[in-house]
């Protein structure tokens, strides 16, 4: 095992692993149907027929996936196989990156080759092929998702690099590659705003161990990150007031206050949605937050609810992941309206857990935050590369959920897509736990110091 796990070639053969395997799985649905929010992203989007209009493909919100859907268009027209083969494709490459950033982090928290291989293979393959991943690899216009995961994952292997680099002129060109990332990754979907947050933990965590005045001294790389989070945050997230999951056309095209779910009728409701049925006691254009998507103008839940049933959720997202059924891709979940009643669930709700009150979920989330700061501190008085990795981990699905899981609101408060790279800290800190638990009771599992 150690052999293999140190050989020239695995990398090679796990890469290749990792393609097949998601090709393997993906392949069935290459040929599905656009679904959804597709048809006006896609379909009827007239800006990606025309790559001679590339700059107007480039100013839209989300110009590089667009860009992306224009370059299908003009090899395949309207065929899905080509935007599905992409996309899978995509998820090949966001595989690949987690493998490397895992086995990075190991190997500079202290763990060895072989080691940090292992861990680092098991949880990427997990990453390829667990069906949580389902939305965001089939449902073509969640390319947004995917792609700019890519880049967020694209990113922090390149800063990886920045700080290995030898010469002053290497370090800084890595470092304009890093916001350049940055910058593709944002115009794919805004989830990356959160990218410096990321890095920044990633270097207290890995790179500067704790020593902030080490970790200062990379201030070219942050100053260059905060200006872009600066950017962004007035030029696009503040006028949008907040993060939504569809683009602005089809926010505007399927206007999402829509029908709440009937009785065990979830498919009911996600074909209203997409027809753009609507409560017909009045006409759209004069119903408040008709066309919002996200942010405070948004129709039926205020901050304050969205927030309490976001615990919920993020609860849901590591039940969901630890046991993937009853997966949907329009939940009819129910919205906390108090910190301390369970909320109703509407009958034929299908859910993984029952509904538990918010602060029995905040209380499991602070629990989590405790383990993880524990855990750091734990690991600065006797370094180990196991829990500095798990604290880490831990502190990456919340950074990368805040976003979507905060107090402001989206009309859908809850999609599976969006724990797609939150789910890499789930899948390690799994593989860690199982590992550990597999050489405290067989002595097998790669050998670490």
């Amino acid at each position: 095992m150690e052999r293999l796990l140190e050989g020239r070639w695995f990398h090679v053969i796990l890469m290749a692993v990792i393609a097949a395997s998601v090709i393997a799985v993906y392949s069935n649905t290459f040929h599905s149907a656009f679904q959804f929010d597709d048809t006006p992203s896609i379909a009827q989007n007239p800006r990606i027929k025309d790559l001679g209009n590339l700059s107007g493909i480039l100013k839209s919100r989300r110009g590089v996936t667009e860009l992306t859907f224009a370059l299908n268009y003009a090899a395949g027209g309207l065929d899905t196989f080509g935007y599905h083969a992409v996309n899978a494709a995509i998820h090949v490459l966001a595989s690949i990156a987690a493998y490397f950033l895992v086995a990075g982090a190991l190997r500079l928290s202290g763990g060895t080759a072989a080691w940090s291989r292992f861990v680092a293979a098991f949880s990427a393959l997990l990453f390829a092929v667990h069906p949580v991943q389902t939305q965001a690899v089939t449902y073509i216009s969640q390319r947004m998702e995917s792609l700019s995961s890519l880049f967020y994952l694209l990113a922090l292997l390149v800063f990886i690099k920045a700080v290995e680099a030898k010469s002053v002129a290497a370090r800084y060109g890595l470092y304009a590659c890093v916001a350049a990332a940055y910058a593709a990754g944002f115009y794919s979907k805004e989830i990356v705003f959160t990218l410096p947050a990321a890095i920044l933990l990633f270097d207290i965590y890995f790179v500067s161990r704790g020593r902030i005045k080490e970790a200062l001294g990379r201030w070219p790389l942050y100053a260059a990150l905060f200006a872009l989070f600066i950017f962004f945050g007035v030029k696009t997230v503040a006028p949008l007031s907040g993060f939504g999951d569809l683009s602005i056309e089809s926010a505007e095209t399927s206007a999402p206050a829509r029908p709440r779910a009937a009785p065990g009728g979830a498919a009911i409701a996600a074909a209203s949605h997409i027809a753009g049925a609507v409560d017909n006691a009045r006409p759209v254009a004069q119903r408040p937050g008709a066309f919002e998507s996200a942010g405070f103008n948004v129709a039926d839940i205020t901050p304050k609810e969205y927030l309490y049933t976001q615990f919920n959720v993020l609860v849901y997202y590591l039940v969901l992941l630890a046991v993937p059924v009853n997966q949907n891709l329009d939940y009819d979940f129910p919205v906390a309206r108090s910190l301390f009643g369970a909320p109703r669930v509407n009958e034929g709700a299908a859910l993984n857990m029952p509904m538990m009150p918010p602060a029995v979920s905040l209380a499991m989330l602070l629990a989590a935050g405790g383990a993880g700061v524990w855990l750091f501190v734990r690991s600065r008085r006797r370094p180990g590369p196991r829990g500095l990795a798990v604290s880490f981990f831990i502190f990456w699905f919340f950074i990368i959920l805040s976003p979507t899981s905060s107090f402001i609101p989206i009309v859908d408060v809850i999609f599976e897509h969006r724990v797609y790279l939150a789910s890499l800290g789930f899948f390690v800190i799994l593989v860690i736990f199982i590992d550990w638990i597999t050489c405290l009771a067989f002595g097998a599992g790669a050998k670490n110091p």
